[in-house]
């Protein structure tokens, strides 16, 4: 297992946010769970988090200006990782890749391989 880490996740459907929050904590992790964007950018000020899992479809911002947003707020060695309901075309995760992410993966996220991203302690 890997060590404990500050994990955000911002998903506007909250059953979906929740869920993976609840999975990720099982596995020992501190994590804080946002529906908006403007409240995640909140909350990492304060959380400082380690890890960000983000939706990139959002109705209050674009994922990837959150993404460029936590990037100049917490800086480089957060990891970003760019959740999408839309097809893993080249060109959703190119733009995802542009705006700061480490990593892109298509939802619903296999819970295996998210956690696999995250940094071992």
């Amino acid at each position: 297992m890997h060590g404990k880490c500050r994990v955000l996740i911002l998903d506007d459907h909250a059953d979906e946010a929740d869920s993976l929050g609840e999975v990720i904590k099982l596995e020992g992790h501190d994590v804080r769970v946002c529906y908006a964007a403007v409240d995640a950018l909140g909350v990492a000020a304060e959380f400082r988090p380690e890890v960000c899992v983000l939706d990139i479809g959002l109705p209050d911002f674009d994922g990837r200006d959150v993404a460029r947003a936590l990037r100049a707020m917490c800086g480089p060695g957060q990891l970003l990782i760019a959740l999408s309901g839309h097809v893993m075309a080249r060109d959703v995760a190119a733009a995802a890749r542009m705006a700061g992410f480490d990593h892109y993966l298509p939802k619903p996220a296999d819970i295996t391989e998210l956690l696999a991203l995250f940094p071992q302690r």
